[in-house]
This record gives C-alpha cells, sequence and structure tokens, in this order.
C-alpha cells in the first residue's frame, strides 16, 4: 500500500492555512496552559494527571517541524535546487534574530526587576553562566548546568542539529522504495533510545534535563521527515478530515485514562499524516493562528513571569476572593496570546521582511533559495 515507485517529488503540495496550521496552535495553547498550569490557585497537575503531559504538545511539535520541511523543501532538495548549507542558513535566520530579541528582553526583565527588589521567584533560572549557550542556542547540546532564560528554546536548541542533518537524511529516505518499513525502524530507534535514557537516567527521555534536548528532539524530527516520506493515497486524501478529528479525539480521550506515552506518540504522528494528506483549504484563521505559534512558543514564559509577578503585587496589598483569583490566573492565557500576535506583527515580521529584502538583493540567494516554508 505505501510502497512508492514515483518517488517523493510525487507528494500533492503541502496544504496551507488548514488543519497542520490549526494543530499547531492548539498545541501551542497546551504548552502554555502545561507552563501555567501550577501557578493556579490550586495546581492544575493535581486536579488531572492530564495536564502534565504537555510534553506530549512539544513530541507534537518536533514531529511537525521535520513533517513539514520534508513536505516544503524534500523536493527542492531532491532536484538540488537548494543547497544542504543554504537550506541550514534560512532555517536559522528564520529563528535565531526573533530569538535573540526575546532573550534581550528576558535580560532586561530579570536586571528591572532585580534592581527594584522585585526578583523572579525562580532565581537558577536567570544564571549568567547559561546566557551564553542561549545566545548561540546550544543549551541543548549538552552543556553542563540548568538550562535557563528563554527555557523553551532548547527545542530550537535541538532542532539547529536537525537542520544540519536534514539534508543528508532526506536524500537517503527520498532513495528508498520502502517508506513504511523506514518509518517502522525509525519508530523503533527512538523507543530505543527512551528505553536507553530510563536505563541510564531513571527516566523517560522527555524527562531529560533540557542540556540533553538532542537525544529527545532528534530522534522526533526524523519521525516527522519519515512520516513526509509516506505516499499520500486516494484513500488518505478523501478520508483526511474525519480521520483527523477521530485521532485527536482519541488522543484527548486517552489523556484521560492514563497514561500511555508511546501509543499517544503514535496517534499524533498518525495525526500529522492525516491532517497533511487533507485538501488544500482556505482557513484564513488557521493560518493567522498558525504564524502566531511561534511568537507565542517564544515570548509565553515571559509574559507568564511578568504576569504573574504583577498577580503576586496585587495579592499581598488586597485579599482576593478564590474565584477572582481563578479569573486572574486563567487571563494569563490570553494574556500570552496578545502578547505573542504584538511580538509577531512588530518584531517577527518585520525582521523576516528586512531578512528576506537582504536576500532578494542578493543575487545568488535569489538562484539558491526557494520560495515558502
Amino acid at each position: 500500500m505505501f510502497k512508492s515507485s514515483t518517488g517523493p517529488a510525487a507528494l500533492p503540495i503541502l496544504s496551507r492555512d488548514g488543519p497542520l496550521d490549526a494543530l499547531r496552535f492548539l498545541a501551542a495553547l497546551f504548552i502554555v496552559l502545561y507552563h501555567v498550569a501550577e501557578r493556579a490557585p490550586v495546581s492544575l497537575f493535581t486536579i488531572s494527571p492530564a495536564f502534565g503531559r504537555g510534553y506530549l504538545a512539544t513530541d507534537f511539535f518536533l514531529m511537525l517541524s521535520g513533517y513539514v520541511l520534508a513536505r516544503a523543501y524534500g523536493p527542492r532538495m531532491q532536484g538540488a535546487d537548494v543547497g544542504a548549507l543554504t537550506f541550514l542558513k534560512r532555517r536559522v535566520m528564520r529563528i535565531w534574530p526573533a530569538h535573540l530579541v526575546m532573550l534581550a528582553l528576558f535580560v532586561a526583565f530579570f536586571v528591572t526587576t532585580s534592581a527594584i527588589g522585585l526578583a523572579p521567584q525562580n532565581p537558577q533560572w536567570f544564571a549568567w553562566d547559561q546566557l551564553l549557550p542561549q545566545i548561540f542556542l546550544v543549551q541543548a547540546w549538552f552543556v553542563p548546568g540548568t538550562s535557563g532564560w528563554n527555557v523553551p528554546t532548547w527545542t530550537l536548541s535541538a532542532l539547529i542539529v536537525a537542520y544540519a542533518l536534514f539534508p543528508m537524511v532526506w536524500r537517503k529516505v527520498a532513495a528508498s522504495q520502502r517508506p513504511l518499513q523506514l518509518l517502522a525502524m525509525g519508530v523503533c530507534a527512538w523507543v530505543a533510545i527512551d528505553f536507553a535514557a530510563l536505563e541510564v537516567f531513571g527516566v523517560h527521555s522527555y524527562q531529560l534535563p533540557l542540556r540533553y534536548g538532542l537525544i529527545r528532539g532528534v530522534p522526533l524530527f526524523m519521525i516527522g521527515l519519515l512520516i513526509a516520506r509516506l505516499p499520500v493515497t486516494t484513500l488518505a486524501r478523501r478520508q483526511a478530515a474525519p480521520l483527523a478529528v477521530a485521532t485527536l479525539a482519541i488522543v484527548i480521550g486517552i489523556q484521560a485514562l492514563g497514561n500511555f506515552d508511546h501509543f499517544s506518540l503514535a496517534l499524533l504522528g498518525f495525526l500529522i499524516y492525516a491532517a497533511g494528506a487533507s485538501k488544500p483549504k482556505a482557513w484564513r484563521w488557521a493560518g493567522v493562528a498558525g504564524k502566531l505559534s511561534f511568537s507565542l512558543f517564544l515570548t509565553n514564559s515571559l509574559t507568564a513571569a511578568v504576569w504573574f509577578g504583577l498577580a503576586r503585587l496585587l495579592e499581598q496589598k488586597i485579599a482576593l476572593p478564590a474565584a477572582a483569583s481563578w479569573i486572574l490566573w486563567a487571563m494569563a492565557i490570553p494574556a500570552a496570546i496578545v502578547a505573542a500576535w504584538l511580538f509577531e506583527r512588530f518584531v517577527d515580521a518585520p525582521l523576516q521582511r528586512w531578512i528576506k529584502a537582504r536576500q532578494t538583493a542578493n543575487p545568488v540567494a535569489i538562484r539558491a533559495t526557494p520560495v515558502g516554508a
């Protein structure tokens, strides 16, 4: 069924403004909820263990990154339209400038609050010896110490290595006529890595210290790449929407039943395949939400630090009833969305326009750089 004789170039164009963009935003929202769960008047982790599985959304992002890049760049790279160095440079320039701006805001926040006697509640996350690895996005490359500052960016650190490996791995994968077998081998490799982490460190790969992020991030990215290599069958394309909806419902439903991480990840991989097989959509809201997800990922930690710092000051001055405390906590999520929208509109988007303008002004870049992702 999945054996392909036409190669990866025969895959349909990846749908934009559709289910994948919507799922990316929903996953980003769940990660925000995961990050603020313990700050609720009653920790959400004690209400339901399902709230403590935000790491599944992070794993989804990592797989989705491999899938989207393989679908967007794979055929071009196979046709030698994009070189490995050009690809890596393009991906780094997509994430690094905005990351540097956000890191500067973190430093300004920490210095300012410390100067006025309002140091953050978790000063260990603002260790100066961890700033340099953060700047160069190498904190997940087995760097000693507690990863801090903009903590979620450990995934970007791992993804840079995945980006560097992508051209070589894709060319090998694209040459194979047995994509399903390759995917099975990739999944087995990931399971082996997960159990090795359990044996060596006593925890699953998603529980490893963030300085070991490569162990977690790169294999999941590669699984997403292997999912992208699966041909989109006629049946999958016709039934993409109901398959995606049913799979998402099952993923959410089983979290209430217990911890089924391996099965959940398998379902999330299938969700990516089904959503990616869907016919092109014109959901403008999904396209906007998809763009917002990167800014939401970058900004939510600082937004939460500012929001809950102000909330703490308010609660010190006014005895809030329980209902008001819950409302104040819940408002952190729309605050994170607004902050992400402002960052995307006034920081990330202008930066990317400036970078693309410089690339357009370079004749070599015009020939080497594809339009798109």
